[in-house]
């Protein structure tokens, strides 16, 4: 059987491909939390109405520009109340119109006066004309003309008419677009299908192509009856293959369960999916966390919401929530997303004045999608009374008292299949998981290597591991002081991480 090379790969915990055992420890999601502040984006100017959204079914929504340093968000703002029609409650939508954003920081958001667009005779507001708005685009970074950095996209047709098109456009600022002079690039009239809510992910640097998600139902008309994903995939985003379905519910999911949409990035060697779950009988929608090796075949280990709805009525998010794609950003992941509290014209009549929707902001550190959480490292016969005991220190107090074994045993355990490397040191993504008061003290991890066959390599056991006992994204793995790994290059070895009172994101070889 061939040696696994992870090279200088970074190695997250999502699944257990790399993982052969764990003691007192178990893969934990962690779902993004929500800013103060939130939501970061709210209805407040005279054409904003009170919902306005982004990353939704009809944009990319916000990214991060490198070359001008700044977030911008593209978002639609639009009048929806509900109305009588022929003594039936129904919901009325207004004007809508695309507006853009500005933000240093990601949670606070200027809006610029583009001066592009007449709106109650004045220009003075950021509203983007409807020939500049696109209703899919990305940022290129595997695009070489800078002309053509932005990529967007604009759909033709509606629900009540058959089939769809999709024209490309090219951009320099995401502002001003050039046409593509063969449109469409997408045409789904011939089989009277659609591409339901699409998602244009851009380049997939793993699969080396261009990728597309969309709700491969086509509207209601494939034979499982329900919305489902698809993928498409193009070498130029002109020539796009047949759509194939990727994902569907199973047997754990509830009978009422459809997917709506999936935003998706590529994360070192992973495919990352914000799905969107959608309950058809009372009609919510949540993000849960769906992930690929390979980009078809997709896994959903975790099946709580990736970002929680509002826990009350009138919180802006606490109906539906609509992830945007993931950013990643330096120490930090920032998934913006459109949330709105009512979706029932009667939801709205009752939450009166607080009917609205808006953008929130939700942030993951590094890597920090799921975790290895163990115990709290207290070994079983220690002996100790007193809470608030540093353990260790008790531990070479009593070491009569306390065997090496229970020691070790204390810690929580991971070790990984064998595998070969490259790179010369060991870096772990670990954070601590100290509360107030807790009696494991501070956190630890040590990092043992060890031959396929689970015997120690000299000089590199657990006494000679140099313990880590801070948070940090990027620690360097020691032992007796040393972390250079070069001699070990090219052998085979398996690592045994030893922790407590912490949580483990994951390693790379540098």
């Amino acid at each position: 059987m061939a040696l696994l090379e992870i090279g200088t790969t970074k190695q997250l915990f999502i699944d257990d491909y790399l993982i052969e055992s764990m003691t007192n420890t178990k893969q934990v999601l962690n779902p993004a939390q929500k800013v103060d502040g939130n939501p970061v984006l709210r209805p407040e100017l005279p054409w904003e109405g009170n919902v306005v959204r982004t990353g939704g079914a009809l944009s990319r929504g916000a990214f991060f520009d490198r070359e001008e340093g700044e977030f911008k968000m593209f978002y639609e703002a639009m009048e929806v109340r509900p109305k009588y029609v022929n003594g039936q409650l129904e919901v009325e939508e207004g004007k809508t119109h695309a507006c853009l954003a500005v933000s240093e920081d990601g949670v606070n958001w200027q809006k610029p006066n583009l001066g592009l667009y007449e709106y109650n005779g004045s220009t003075n507001n950021n509203i983007v004309p409807p020939d500049r708005y696109m209703h899919f685009l990305f940022y290129d970074e595997h695009e070489s003309d800078p002309s053509k950095r932005f990529k967007g996209f604009k759909r033709w047709g509606s629900t009540q008419t058959p089939g769809m098109t999709i024209d490309l456009f090219y951009s320099p600022d995401a502002l001003s677009w050039t046409p593509y002079k063969g449109n469409p690039v997408v045409d789904t009239r011939p089989r009277y299908g659609r591409w339901g809510p699409t998602m244009f992910m851009g380049w997939d640097a793993i699969r080396e192509v261009y990728a597309v998600h969309m709700e491969n139902s086509l509207h209601r008309r494939s034979a499982i009856g329900k919305r489902l994903i698809g993928r498409a995939e193009s070498p130029d985003l002109v020539h796009w293959t047949e759509p194939e379905t990727i994902l569907v519910p199973d047997e754990r999911d509830s009978p009422d369960t459809e997917f709506y949409a999936m935003p998706a990035i590529t994360y070192e060697d992973w495919y990352i999916g914000m799905l969107w779950i959608f309950h058809t009988t009372n009609v919510t929608h949540h993000p849960e966390l769906a992930f690929s090796r390979n980009g078809v075949h997709y896994q959903r280990s975790y099946r709580q919401p990736f970002i929680q709805r509002g826990d009350t009525p009138s919180a802006f998010d606490s109906n539906s929530i609509y992830a945007g794609v993931p950013i990643v950003l330096d120490d930090r992941i920032c998934t913006f997303y459109h949330g709105i509290n009512w979706r029932s014209p009667e939801t709205a009549v009752e939450l009166g004045d607080k009917a609205m929707g808006a953008v929130g902001l939700a942030v993951s550190p590094i890597d920090g999608f799921v975790s290895l959480d163990g115990g709290k490292g207290v070994p079983t016969d220690i002996g100790h009374d007193n809470p608030t005991d540093n353990i260790e220190s008790l531990y070479k107090q009593r070491s009569g008292r306390v065997s090496e074994q229970a020691w070790r045993a204390a810690f929580s355990q991971v070790t990984t299949r064998s595998f070969g490397f490259s790179g010369s040191r060991l870096h772990l993504n670990v954070k601590s998981a100290a509360q107030g008061g807790s009696s494991a003290g501070p956190c630890e991890a040590r990092v043992q290597l060890l031959s396929p066959n689970h015997e120690p390599i000299p000089g590199y056991g657990f006494d000679d591991a140099d313990p880590i006992t801070e948070t940090g994204a990027s620690q360097v793995v020691s032992w007796n002081g040393g972390s250079d790994l070069s001699a070990l290059r090219g052998a085979p070895l398996k690592l045994r991480i030893y922790f407590k009172n912490a949580r483990l994101y994951s390693f790379q070889f540098r």
